[in-house]
């Protein structure tokens, strides 16, 4: 309580301060200094009458947050998150999801047809009329469900871009919706709340309006006879319609169709419209939401462009001061008032983004556009956008969701009295420019009238002030309010000034609030008490290191050491995937990995990111599981997409540069167009592999084979022909396993058929990195067996890879990095989808330069080149490295520069302009050369017949369409879902906890799904020696599991006498407290591991005084930071190389 009153008392002060020295409360306009340039102070006023809150508007008004969109492929390595690294998806899950103020409301779902719909491809729930519906194979429905288990109040919608090519009918895409939503209701336990059983952003006039009645009908016509289960029945039939889901448009014609036709509007619930903010030409919008009490969307909006943690490095001026923060074009402070301008302009009390999570590869269509960044499955890593706080600034301070049927669930209610926007709409899609300044403001309320909240936006260089009163209002008549702010950092951490509580405002003798408005930020003045509130205060998570994926042959473990840099054989024996418990944790229980992803016929494969088509794991007759393209022109057709091509799947790291990939193939059947491709350095571009991968090897089931590189600033569907040729037919005639094999050394490209080379490519403008791409035709096609390996006397993968804009690191100590001279422009603005992060730097004439140190063995700048004349002089180390060096033609993320063949260490390099111009959109550090033996996967032989085994059922085998003949009554109100959810599928496995003794060692698991364990005792107290091991392997339940040792517990050799010699094996991070305490005759810790990082307190202590520690050469001075007094390390003992 004293400290919470001093930390009034403080703000209190500020209050005051500010006051008298007149940042506050000025009447009129005032110019102050800003980086050196004058501008003018703006002022504000904002009115809050209680007589405006509309308590008995329970839809229209009612602020029911944000949604996510999961469509387009944006979501397919989210699950890789939830089976790799669980802790890191449970916390993201947590961060939006949970809380008594929750950012996120509402998961909408694409009901996909395995053709591509922009970014990529969203699978299918049901693929032929006749096939039981499965929406475990699509990532989005799981998203939905775990968002569920932490807000059972969470809303699930869906709609359609496009329909799989059986649904020809209104009928089938009925049963197509139906089926699925009540297959995710007996799978996860929920029901789906919302359909817009219309086309996505394509609004059918007449015959949309026709179907939406039908639609309406079919619903209410649900029996017992068409749903058995009643409880199912009963909430399905509280699902609500969505219409009509427009773009960049209001138009007129849905309101004028909805006035025109009553039962049209008794069928509609809701009116969305995607990212134009503006009402139509008779405010038709706000007439729904506040005399009809619709609900009003604005059901589709883009997020943060670029990444905002690096955007106060730009050099834009908007339009004087360099540098707008975190606002700006494309900018979080942007999407702040968009969100704003929609509820002020058309009373859009609803805003879905698309999407919140990128969990998609870089380089697709409409990359870096997303609030959360999640494409490293493998290392856990995520970006968290502050375009989360600036939803928070309003989600957080506000009660906010969907109104019960009593109206007694307290949602907020928009007060549009109390709101203003004078930024400006633009003509693109999600252009809202407030960089002139002036009033950007919504106000919430509680409908009892004793809380409120006003969210401010300020994306400009002009500082605000603003006075706020209220009136009819059942606040005490003292009611202090608290300021919360966002904005970018001054001179600390990139984050310092995120989400902080900065002030605690009281009234004046006239009931007047006064406050300041920074430029370029964001603000709540609100009524709650929540300075002390956890959920307010705690930090946003800061992204860590991103790890390049390097496993051993398993795909599924971490190992640089070894020679493979990714392998996946699709078999995935005895994985399995934990159960989330909604609190931000785990149940204990275990999903087994392949059921819980779509089962033996279908599953979500590891790291895969679909572009077209389906690629799924599937068991074949022979029990052997393979990665199949399930889309099938002779069986299931071949649906519309968005960008036309074949199949397309990619898996791996951007960063990885010299490697070779191998795949074994099978073709099913005979067919027409039939081939399979497979491409490496993969960075983007187009859907069609022979232009989105660097290079790509091509097989017919003729025999004939083309080799490809990517076209330069082309989205041509075929890349350029290297070479061609052809095999003897007979060794890809379908049936038959071969295998194709590309290899990338340098600038020299080799590809093989069954192990036999034939073509080798030298380039002499290369496209030296990317990730593994696969592709075939439209036909059931058989993949096997992928093997990434590495290359001797090359480099595997870059050490780092970082964008232009990364002029400092998001340490605390914010350490510099990219230094660039004053010959440069830096900007976030109006860059393309495949630039990196969507920023870029330009030089603007001879002697630009930039320089960075790093540790490597050389460096690249990567970024759009062509053309430039551009002329280098190059220094490393202060030595002249190269003089009037041309600059490579390069496309997006490709490679425009390259400084090569330095030792392995610490480097400064400076890459000066000489001539010409030279654009820098990332910069990449080579990291080590590989110089150990390399691995020749041999092909897989054999042949198989009797394909494919099984089709999937083309009918019906019962009735799904109720009759609507006869009239029915409308749709009611909707239920509570339900909250008992099926049980996991239980899977015989260890899990964290789980004890075991190797060699008469005990251990524990600490991380069951990173198979890593803890030292826990020594076998016995009379030990003279003990060596902590790498790996330890343990059989439980019939299953054989090897663990990575990476503790040592607290006390496990504690007491231990006799113990002379210790060995820490290789995988070891921590030592625990006491772990060697008074094993007083150990004279030997011998320490293998390079990534130890922490030694807990007396873990040494009462050791031989004169012990000797030895390290290797390259972590001595790290672990003499570790090895200090508190751990019981004395001058005496000898810590050594």
């Amino acid at each position: 309580m004293v400290r919470k009153l001093l930390k009034r008392a403080g703000v209190c002060l500020l209050s005051l301060s500010m006051v008298l020295t007149g940042n506050v409360g000025i009447s009129g306009a005032s110019t102050s200094s800003r980086k050196g340039v004058a501008v003018e102070t703006k002022t504000g006023s904002i009115v809050i009458d209680g007589n405006d809150i509309k308590a008995d508007n329970v839809n229209g008004l009612t602020y029911k947050g944000f949604g996510m969109l999961s469509a387009n492929s944006t979501s397919d390595l989210l699950m890789d998150y939830k089976s790799q690294n669980p802790e890191a998806y449970a916390k993201l899950m947590q961060y939006l999801f949970g809380g008594e103020y929750p950012i996120f409301t509402h998961v909408k779902l694409e009901m996909g047809n395995d053709r591509n719909n922009s970014t990529g491809s969203e699978s299918a729930t049901k693929r032929t009329k006749g096939e039981k519906a499965n929406v475990l194979r699509n990532p989005g429905w799981q998203l939905a469900a775990d968002a569920k288990k932490i807000n059972p109040n969470l809303k699930v919608s869906i709609l359609t871009w496009r329909t799989p090519s059986w649904v020809k009918t209104d009928e089938d895409k009925y049963i197509w919706y139906k089926q699925s939503i009540l297959d995710a209701y007996e799978k996860y336990g929920y029901m789906v709340d919302y359909i817009n059983p219309n086309t996505n952003e394509v609004w059918g006039g007449a015959g949309d309006v026709a179907y939406t009645k039908k639609f309406a009908k079919w619903i209410a016509a649900e029996s017992t006879k068409t749903i058995a289960d009643e409880k199912a029945l009963a909430l399905f039939k509280k699902i609500k319609l969505v219409v009509s889901d427009e773009a960049n448009v209001v138009s007129s014609d849905v309101a004028n169709k909805l006035k025109d036709d009553k039962e049209f509007m008794n069928a509609v619930d809701v009116v969305g419209y995607h990212y134009k903010t503006a009402d139509d030409e008779n405010n038709a919008m706000k007439w729904l939401a506040e005399e009809v009490d619709k609900e009003v969307w604005n059901s589709e909006e883009q997020a943060t462009f670029s990444n905002s943690a690096f955007r106060p490095s730009t050099t834009d001026k908007a339009p004087t001061v360099e540098g707008t923060g975190i606002g700006g074009s494309g900018s979080a402070l942007e999407m702040g008032n968009t969100v704003i301008k929609s509820f002020v302009e058309s009373r859009r009390g609803h805003v879905i983004y698309q999407p919140v999570i990128g969990s998609y590869y870089e380089g697709a269509q409409y990359s870096f556009k997303e609030l959360v960044s999640a494409r490293d499955p493998w290392s856990g890593w995520m970006h968290y956008d502050a375009g989360l706080l600036i939803l928070a600034h309003i989600s957080k301070f506000a009660v906010t969701g969907w109104e019960n049927e009593t109206n007694t669930a307290g949602i907020w209610r928009g007060v549009a009295s109390a709101s203003k926007a004078s930024a400006v709409q633009g003509t693109t899609s999600n252009a809202v420019d407030g960089r002139g300044g002036g009033e950007n403001y919504m106000t919430l309320a509680a409908p009892t009238k004793d809380n409120f909240s006003t969210v401010i936006v300020n994306d400009s260089e002009y500082p605000m002030t603003y006075t706020l009163q209220t009136k009819n209002m059942k606040l005490k008549a003292d009611r202090k309010l608290e300021l919360w702010e966002t904005r970018a950092a001054d001179e600390g951490a990139f984050n310092e000034n995120y989400m902080k509580c900065i002030q605690e405002l009281s009234a004046d003798s006239n009931g007047v609030y006064s406050f300041a408005v920074k430029p370029n930020s964001a603000v709540t003045v609100t009524s709650l008490d929540v300075s002390d509130s956890k959920e307010h205060t705690e930090a946003m998570p800061v992204e860590g290191e991103r790890t390049v994926l390097d496993t051993d042959a398993t795909g599924d473990v971490q190992n640089t050491e070894d020679g493979y840099l990714y392998a996946d054989d699709f078999e995935y024996t005895g994985k399995t995937v934990p159960v989330l418990d909604g609190k931000g944790g785990f149940t204990g229980e275990k999903e087994d990995y392949i059921a819980s992803r779509g089962g033996e016929k279908g599953a979500m494969a590891r790291y895969t990111h679909t572009l077209n088509g389906a690629f799924e794991v599937y068991k074949s007759g022979t029990g052997n599981h393979v990665l199949r393209q399930q889309l099938d022109k002779k069986s299931t057709g071949v649906g519309s997409a968005w960008n036309s091509g074949d199949p397309v799947t990619l898996v791996g790291d951007y960063r990885w540069t010299n490697y070779t990939a191998a795949i074994d193939v099978l073709f099913e059947r005979a067919a027409d167009k039939q081939y399979a491709q497979i491409g490496i350095r993969q960075t983007g571009r187009t859907h069609n592999l022979s232009n989105n991968a660097g290079y790509s090897l091509k097989v017919n089931d003729d025999g004939s084979w083309i080799l490809y590189r990517a076209k330069m600033g082309s989205t041509s569907s075929k890349g350029t022909e290297l070479a061609s040729g052809s095999v003897d037919a007979s060794q890809v005639t379908p049936g038959t396993w071969f295998q194709l094999k590309l290899r990338g050394e340098g600038n020299v490209i080799k590809a093989y058929i069954n192990d036999t080379l034939v073509a080798t490519y030298e380039d002499s403008n290369p496209i030296t990195s990317g990730r593994v791409a696969i592709g075939c035709g439209n036909s059931y096609t058989r993949f096997d067996n992928l093997a990434v390996t590495k290359i001797k006397g090359y480099a595997p993968y870059y050490r780092e890879y970082i964008d232009n804009m990364e002029t400092y690191d998001l340490t605390p100590q914010k350490n510099a990095k990219l230094v660039y001279n004053n010959k440069w422009s830096r900007t976030c603005a109006n860059q393309g989808m495949f630039v990196y992060q969507r920023s870029v730097s330009n030089s603007t004439g001879t002697g630009a330069s930039i320089t960075y140190t790093f540790n490597g063995t050389g460096l690249e700048v990567l970024g759009y080149n062509k053309s430039t004349g551009g002329i280098v002089n190059v220094m490393v180390d202060g030595q002249s490295y190269k003089k009037g060096d041309a600059l490579w033609n390069a496309d997006n993320m490709c490679t425009a520069y390259q400084v090569s063949g330095l030792e392995d260490g610490e480097h400064t390099v400076t890459i000066e302009v000489a001539s010409g111009s030279l654009a820098v959109d990332a910069i990449a550090v080579i990291g080590s050369i590989y110089n150990s033996d390399e691995i020749n996967v041999t092909p897989k032989k054999g042949t198989e017949t009797g394909l494919p085994e099984e089709e999937l059922p083309k009918d019906l085998t019962e009735d799904v369409v109720p009759d609507i003949s006869t009239p029915s009554p409308s749709p009611a109100a909707p239920t509570t879902a339900p909250t008992t959810t099926p049980q996991p599928i239980k899977t015989p496995s260890v899990r964290k906890g789980y004890s075991f003794k190797v060699k008469g060692a005990s251990y524990v698991v600490t991380d069951a799904s990173k198979k890593t364990v803890s030292y826990r005792k020594a076998a016995n107290k009379k030990i003279k020696s003990a060596a902590i091991p790498a790996t330890v392997k343990v059989k439980a339940n019939g299953v054989v599991y090897s663990f990575r040792v990476t503790d040592i517990s607290a006390k496990a050799f504690a007491g231990c006498t006799k113990l002379k010699k210790v060995i820490i094996g290789k995988n070891v991070v921590s030592i625990g407290k006491k772990a060697f305490s008074k094993a007083k005759a150990l004279k030997k810790i011998t320490i293998k591991t390079t990534t130890l990082k922490k030694v807990g307190k007396n873990a040494i202590k009462g050791i031989y005084k004169k012990a000797k520690i030895s390290c290797g050469k390259k972590k001595l001075k790290a672990y003499k930071k570790l090895f200090n007094a508190k751990t019981g390390y004395k001058k005496s003992m000898k810590l050594t190389k």
